[in-house]
């Protein structure tokens, strides 16, 4: 059975495309596993020897970045 995770309405991508910080912090939320999972990355831990998967947190700014950016490209267009 599917897990239903929703999507965020359209009222908050039309208050987000505008510019509005709470909004896109709620989109950037929704997406924030999905997100940490895209940057995993294997990293030695000096203390154990071991080689452990640890989210990558340049990389998570930087896709954090680039999402914002194209939020407020965004168009809605209405027929």
């Amino acid at each position: 059975m599917r897990k239903k995770y929703g999507y965020p309405t359209l009222e908050v991508i039309c208050k987000a495309s505008s510019g509005n910080e709470i909004a896109i912090k709620e989109i950037l939320k929704f997406y924030d596993a999905y997100i940490c999972k895209l940057c995993l990355r294997p990293f030695y831990h000096a203390e154990s020897g071991k080689i452990i998967m640890q989210v990558d947190e340049e990389l998570k700014g930087q896709i954090h970045t680039e999402m914002m950016k194209a939020i407020l490209k965004f168009e809605i267009r209405v027929k």
